[in-house]
């Protein structure tokens, strides 16, 4: 069951970035609480990684409040 989370965070963090780029990033926002959750529980360095990236891609929308909640879940949840 470990393995089928990660796989999926790291399969679901792809789909969010590829929101990004497709302009709807309130939407990767919603994907990227999933994997939050996910990362957390299985402890995945990869997770961990592609989430940091996504990040980096919201940077364009940092004033706005979904991405400052995101930005806390993951303080919150990872420490990063």
């Amino acid at each position: 069951m470990h393995t089928l989370q990660v796989q999926r965070a790291i399969v679901t963090t792809d789909q969010a970035l590829a929101r990004i780029r497709m302009d709807d990033p309130r939407s990767a926002a919603e994907l990227l609480h999933q994997c939050v959750v996910s990362a957390s529980a299985t402890g995945g360095r990869v997770p961990a990684i592609r989430l940091r990236r996504a990040r980096r891609e919201l940077r364009s929308w940092r004033h706005e409040g979904w991405v400052a909640d995101l930005h806390d879940h993951l303080k919150d949840v990872l420490g990063s």
